[in-house]
């Protein structure tokens, strides 16, 4: 049997929307056309290292919001590699439902797409078996797995969107335990839904690997770092697996103190120290600014990130985390409404649960910060 190699990404979610972003319309349509970019990144990965199998395990055109221009063209780069057999496993958020693209569209003829529940593909030329299945719904809360056997020495992947359960009874995504899937006796189980790479190994006779490849663009700011596809290879030794980058562009959260500064400026230099010129302003970033500051100081993030555009960052999002350095002891014993409130919430912070002292502690500085309101200092 010939060995053959595979590339298994999943959770792209087209035309969906960037989580959280509070950006300009510009940067986000720039970022829409970066999320496009990173599939045809995948796709050069493809034609470069000339995989025989993509592997598509779900959420990968957004039912809700792809536009049949991003289908179409979608579909154009699917082209592009008409000698590798393309197998799309539809998810929760791309169900393969009538009104969807995956039916209405008349896609390639080297794409095949699991539209039922369980379907076998077979590739005698690599002694091959995959089973793979759909979602037709948003919700699939009954995970069953399929009855099916291949001759000894013969390879088996299964490909599908769904839960493995670790630790929780039950899912609305297609639940399933690894002790299911282990007595499938499977060569390599390629999954989709965790936007996170993870990947594990079973304890049965094959050591079937299972992985989630992890979303290759971010969606979202805890979506940071490389954004990965997965290269696999299955020969007469087994199968073997590495990552391999296609994001377009990182997302990163930095948490930078700036205790000690006293103006928007010192803080500027601040941040210029932490992330040096280069490679790494070219990224998108989310700037937690966190420590205690003079209690007159008002950091101005909107500011901030203007002077850091300026200075070569790409993308800059502030948020302001730090607390005034308030004297409490000496509000405490002032006469008046200021006095009157810093004595009042200290009593609640005290008789707080632990879990909800520090959200009184948080009330109690944001309280003074509108009751002081004192100049500004840049």
């Amino acid at each position: 049997m010939k060995p053959f190699t595979f590339i298994h990404t999943a959770d792209l979610h087209l035309d969906l929307p960037f989580q959280g972003w509070r950006g300009s319309d510009e940067v986000m349509l720039q970022w829409r056309d970066e999320h496009r970019r990173t599939f045809a990144a995948i796709i050069d990965t493809v034609i470069e290292k000339q995989v025989d199998f993509l592997l598509i395990a779900g959420d990968w055109l957004e039912y809700d919001t792809a536009s049949r221009s991003t289908a179409q063209w979608l579909m154009e780069q699917l082209e592009r590699i008409p000698n590798t057999i393309v197998l799309i496993a539809p998810g929760n958020h791309d169900p393969y439902r009538l009104d969807s693209y995956y039916h209405s569209l008349d896609w390639p003829k080297h794409v095949w797409i699991f539209a039922e529940d369980w379907q076998e593909y077979q590739f005698p030329q690599y002694g091959l078996t995959v089973v793979g299945r759909g979602f037709r719904q948003f919700e699939e809360p009954n995970g069953s797995l399929p009855s099916v056997s291949v001759q000894e020495g013969e390879r088996l992947i299964l490909l599908f969107h769904g839960t493995l359960l670790n630790g929780v009874s039950s899912s609305p995504y297609f639940p399933v335990t690894k002790e299911e899937l282990a007595a499938l006796e499977a060569d390599y189980i390629a999954m989709g839904h965790i936007h996170q790479p993870f990947s594990l190994r079973l304890n049965n006779r094959k050591q079937t690997w299972v992985r989630y490849p992890g979303s290759p663009h971010a969606l979202r700011w805890r979506e940071t770092g490389e954004r990965t596809v997965t290269w696999g290879r299955i020969d007469g030794e087994g199968c073997h697996w590495e990552t391999v980058p296609v994001q377009t562009r990182r997302f990163e959260v930095d948490t930078i103190a700036v205790d000690g500064c006293q103006t928007d400026g010192e803080a500027l230099a601040r941040i210029q120290v932490a992330v040096p010129e280069g490679e790494e302003r070219n990224v998108c970033r989310r700037l937690v600014l966190t420590g205690r500051k003079e209690s007159e100081w008002r950091l101005q993030p909107d500011w901030l990130s203007l002077q850091l555009k300026q200075s070569g960052f790409h993308y800059v999002e502030i948020v302001d985390e730090t607390v005034p350095d308030y004297d409490l002891e000496h509000l405490r014993n002032r006469e008046g409404l200021v006095g009157t409130f810093v004595r009042k919430m200290e009593q609640r912070i005290e008789q707080a649960a632990d879990e909800e002292r520090e959200h009184w502690h948080k009330a109690l500085l944001k309280g003074l910060d509108a009751l002081l309101t004192p100049e500004v200092k840049k």
